[in-house]
């Protein structure tokens, strides 16, 4: 509770006791809060990124904003993209904080799962040497995406361009998920994908014979055609295998 943490960061025993040890510190505030009260929230945020420092332990520190449909948008994604940016802004710390939407409306619950499973797979060395590799393959690549899905279809590994149109992520994760879970394998059969004006390139494989955790793995690009986006796929299935 807000009471609760608000005693936490005056004490530096309390906070020894809660963070020292701890690998992420996972910080939830909700829509309406924000709204209402951004600079309690923002002061509460920089404050335990600066005891995080201060005392060096090491922890990620992560948001998680929920009750994301309350945000009535056709173009939901466009405003999250505006939220994300405002928040980093107003935090103005030395690097950007991971923020996760989420909600538990049935349409989006998904972005519950998606945000704990990224989480998780923050502290994963398998995860994490997989996303350098992708990372290394991609960084040279213009408005190109990719996502790692696992077993349960859920993503738990996003790398992205740095000129990718972030206002469409949104729409793209809800895009992915109804296509990865289809019982039609609808996503090998996808060549493109369309988002409100813009077409992006597609292509995916099954990935899970070199680590069982792993599922699909699927590239999305404004700029690459399907032969280059087939080209990084084999690419990375010989530096798996």
């Amino acid at each position: 509770t807000g009471t609760i943490l608000s005693d936490l960061l005056k004490d530096e025993d309390k906070q020894r006791k809660t963070f020292e040890s701890a690998n992420a510190i996972v910080y939830i505030f909700d829509y309406p809060t924000y709204i209402e009260n951004s600079e309690y929230i923002i002061n509460d945020i920089r404050s335990i990124y600066n005891i995080n420092k201060k005392y060096d332990f090491g922890a990620n520190i992560i948001l998680f904003l929920h009750k994301i449909d309350l945000i009535i948008a056709k173009k939901i994604g466009f405003k999250l993209a505006i939220v994300k940016k405002q928040i980093n802004k107003l935090l103005s710390l030395p690097e950007d904080l991971p923020i996760h939407f989420t909600s538990l409306h049935p349409n989006l619950i998904y972005t519950i799962y998606n945000a704990l499973s990224d989480t998780i797979g923050t502290f994963s060395e398998d995860i994490s040497n997989l996303k350098s590799l992708i990372s290394n393959l991609t960084k040279d690549l213009s408005k190109t995406i990719s996502f790692v899905s696992n077993k349960e279809d859920n993503l738990i590994i996003q790398v992205i361009s740095d000129d990718f149109d972030t206002s469409i992520l949104f729409s793209l994760y809800e895009k992915i998920y109804k296509v990865s879970s289809s019982q039609n394998d609808l996503l090998s059969k996808s060549n493109f994908i369309a988002l409100d004006s813009k077409i992006l390139n597609t292509v995916s494989a099954n990935i899970s014979t070199f680590n069982t955790i792993f599922k699909n793995i699927i590239i999305l690009s404004e700029t690459l055609e399907k032969n280059e986006l087939d080209k990084l796929i084999e690419e990375l299935k010989n530096k798996l295998s």
